[in-house]
């Protein structure tokens, strides 16, 4: 008898906690629905498109929760971070930020800047970033702004670098960065020169003659049968790729985009724009 009712304790244990880690489960489940169901409504979504809430865990926050919904399908689907109460009921469709870390220094931690090329002085307190495509028209206008009176009026004090971000929709834009970092390998200066002909020169290059057209740029100091073999084989395509997707780790998309010691200027704004961030750095520097 006693056995009996000790195996009969058990059984009633085991369904127990079954029905328990079902009723979680469903909780969960529900909980997922009704902030997909609110997000919908709030973001005015199509009933077609996918929205998936991504693993929950525990918020920096003392007892609230965070995820990801994922809205649409991969690749092309956008993350949206959330946090929430821990019943579910209050969310807040944002990133969870620590105030004790320098927003800026989280940017600029995110930029490789391991063997970059600097026009200017390496050691200077104020770094710019330029992501852009050589083949936009606004990013040559850009190319102006910063050559012509941004870097010129703070000589030893500002230090540039150029990272790529070809558009999909500029047909020679990743070809002509290809074909720089092809003569970067060769040549730091001569790849500058690409830049700079570039721009200048932008409406005379085209697809068919931008692998030509960057190695009469880059002038003397390039071996042409390495620059050739280089540019058919694609060798530096991985790494053109790789400064585009650390663009889209900074959220930008579009060109030309400046990161100005972590502060981010979208276009070719006005050099007084860039002017007024970088005095505000030199001074928070003192």
């Amino acid at each position: 008898m006693q056995l009996r009712s000790i195996g009969f304790a058990i059984g009633a244990t085991a369904a127990l906690g079954l029905a328990l880690g079902t009723g979680i489960a469903a909780a969960q489940a529900t909980d997922n629905d009704a902030l997909i169901k609110y997000y919908r409504k709030k973001a005015q979504l199509s009933p077609s498109t996918p929205v998936v809430v991504g693993e929950v865990e525990d918020s920096p926050i003392a007892g609230a929760k965070q995820g990801t919904l994922s809205i649409g399908t991969a690749p092309r689907d956008k993350k949206v971070t959330f946090t929430s109460s821990a019943d579910g009921r209050y969310v807040i469709f944002a990133d969870v930020e620590d105030i004790t870390i320098d927003p800026a220094k989280a940017v600029m931690d995110k930029i490789d800047l391991a063997g970059v090329d600097w026009k200017g002085a390496p050691d200077a307190p104020v770094t710019i970033v330029e992501y852009s495509d050589f083949q936009c028209p606004f990013c040559a206008k850009g190319y102006k702004i910063i050559e012509e009176e941004v870097l010129p009026a703070y000589e030893g004090k500002v230090r540039f670098a150029y990272k790529h971000l070809p558009l999909p929709f500029h047909n020679w834009a990743e070809p002509g960065s290809i074909a720089m970092e092809c003569v970067r390998q060769q040549s730091p200066e001569a790849a500058w020169r690409v830049y700079d002909e570039m721009f200048k020169n932008q409406k005379a290059v085209n697809l068919q003659n931008v692998k030509d057209k960057a190695l009469e740029f880059a002038g003397e100091g390039v071996d042409k049968a390495k620059y050739d073999a280089c540019f058919d084989n694609k060798e530096t395509v991985q790494a053109v790729r790789a400064q585009k997707a650390e663009a889209a780790s900074l959220g930008i998309t579009g060109t030309p985009s400046f990161v100005v010691n972590g502060r981010l200027v979208k276009g070719a704004q006005p050099a007084a724009k860039f002017k007024a961030i970088i005095d505000d750095e030199l001074a928070s520097a003192k």
